[in-house]
């Protein structure tokens, strides 16, 4: 049987700087809250489920070595960094060109809601794997905790990168949770509708930006 967790020493900090990493604001902690302030508190839970399973790729990337490959590549680095800048950029394009879940509630309804919702968690995901800093992010934090013996090193990384997924995604529901609400409170006049997608196309814009020139 492998060893999967690490002892109560490591795993308790594990946890704690976990949740203190999840709460910082990032690329797809805003991702996620747009997506939530323009399409409502099920877009955004789903937006997180893809979130979740992009960075449990970049876990097992890490686990099996490859992310190590990408540490080492500058060019493959610059490619998928670009990659992800354009995409952000192509999603806050998207927010400001199409309408809100309000005002799109009678265009959908000839959409399968599971076409929809399948669309929501693959964009999700395809922003967090198009962003590098997250898989050499994983490659650098997760072997901090282990303690298992060589043979369960792999086995104990992934179980590592399962739960600080689960962490996030809890952290994420919270927030999401909280944003649908005010959201809900200021978003009766079609002016604040407006500057709200400004203002999440903006910050999505921003954090492209800084994923294409930022060197680390």
């Amino acid at each position: 049987m492998p060893q999967l967790l690490p002892d109560l020493s490591l795993l308790i900090p594990f946890i704690l700087a976990g949740i203190a990493l999840n709460l910082t604001p990032g690329v797809d902690m805003a991702y996620v809250l747009a997506k939530t302030t323009h399409q409502g508190k099920k877009a955004g839970l789903l937006a997180a489920v893809g979130i979740s399973l992009g960075s449990m790729v970049h876990a097992t990337a890490s686990a099996l070595g490859i992310s190590a490959l990408l540490a080492t590549s500058e060019t493959a680095f610059l490619t998928l960094k670009i990659a992800g800048a354009i995409y952000l950029f192509y999603i806050a394009y998207k927010i400001l060109a199409t309408p809100s879940q309000s005002e799109a509630q009678n265009k959908e309804q000839s959409v399968p809601s599971k076409s929809k919702n399948g669309r929501i968690i693959l964009e999700g995901a395809t922003t967090n794997l198009l962003n590098p800093k997250i898989g050499l992010f994983m490659l650098a934090f997760l072997p901090q905790f282990i303690d298992a013996a060589p043979q369960d090193v792999v086995w104990q990384t992934l179980t590592l990168g399962l739960l600080f997924n689960i962490n996030g995604y809890i952290v994420f529901v919270v927030l999401i949770t909280l944003t649908s609400l005010a959201a809900t409170k200021i978003k009766a006049s079609r002016g604040i509708k407006t500057l709200l997608r400004w203002l999440t196309a903006t910050i999505l814009g921003g954090m492209a930006f800084r994923i294409a020139f930022t060197n680390n």
